[in-house]
């Protein structure tokens, strides 16, 4: 049962369009077409995501951290408690790896930043099926 869009969330995507809108008249009064159009289908991508998010279910709810009850909200603070220990932990290594052999991190932020988001999205999925209530059996 979808509810009817609140206020803000119909202002966000009016913002988003106009941000959009405005992007891709800058880029295209600049002589640079193809910068405007990336800049406009970012800020429309994002209102989609955001209007769509809104709508889903608590799995959705757990990303985006809107209207979350207690559980899914603690599952969100333990998705990303665990995502900034394992980045200190990273961190800690790629400074020892510099400092021990002169190592050169160039793939290094990149990976670095796929495994964060990986484990975020992994935590996230772990806590939040232990947030979700068990089904009822009939």
């Amino acid at each position: 049962m979808a509810s009817r869009p609140r206020l803000k969330d119909r202002l966000f995507t009016l913002l988003c369009t106009a941000g959009a809108a405005a992007i891709l008249i800058a880029g295209a009064s600049r002589g640079n077409l193809k910068v405007g159009l990336v800049g406009a289908a970012f800020f429309l991508g994002y209102g989609v995501l955001h209007s769509v998010t809104r709508r889903l279910t608590p799995a959705a709810r757990l990303l985006t951290g809107s209207e979350a009850d207690r559980a899914e909200r603690l599952a969100q603070f333990r998705a990303t408690r665990l995502a900034g220990q394992v980045a200190l932990a990273l961190a800690a290594l790629g400074v020892v790896l510099e400092l021990a052999t002169g190592w050169v991190p160039a793939l290094w932020v990149a990976g670095t930043a796929l495994v964060i988001v990986g484990t975020f999205t992994a935590a996230l999925w772990f806590h939040g099926r232990r947030a979700a209530p068990a089904p009822s059996r009939r």
